[in-house]
């Protein structure tokens, strides 16, 4: 059985941001999440700039590339608005793999099934086994 602090199933940008800081802090840590990275995740990319402070990131240290919108064009019955915008686009697929690399914790593939509290913590499918648990699976 694979033992930890904290379990955090899924490696999504929730997850891997959660794995991050508690590696900052000392406590001990592994990802379980089900489909190996990088994967194609077909959901909208877009974030603000309160995302990369939030994530203590400064745009220019992304490797990847950022496509930014300053503003947006709306046309609705005829009426056609301008409203400015501070948004970024990115590939999740890239953003993602990113953010878990940057955790630099043990991910583990694997497809929770069970999860049984049990001796202070949280067992999981028999094979893991964590005193903390955090869901962030999307």
């Amino acid at each position: 059985m694979i033992r930890t602090e904290v379990i955090i199933v899924g490696g999504g940008p929730a997850g891997a941001t959660c794995a991050w800081a508690l590696r900052r802090q000392g406590v001990a840590c592994f990802v379980l999440e089900r489909e190996p990275f990088p994967r194609v995740k077909l959901c909208a990319g877009w974030i603000t700039p309160d995302v990369f402070r939030d994530l203590a990131l400064d745009p220019s240290d992304y490797p990847h590339g950022l496509t930014r919108l300053e503003g947006l064009r709306l046309s609705v019955g005829g009426l056609k608005l301008r409203l400015p915008s501070r948004q970024m686009a990115i590939r999740r697929v890239e953003f993602d793999d990113f953010l878990l690399q940057r955790a630099d914790v043990p991910v583990h593939t694997h497809f929770v099934r069970d999860i049984i509290r049990r001796d202070g913590g949280y067992s999981i499918d028999g094979r893991f086994f964590g005193r903390y648990l955090v869901g962030a699976g999307g």
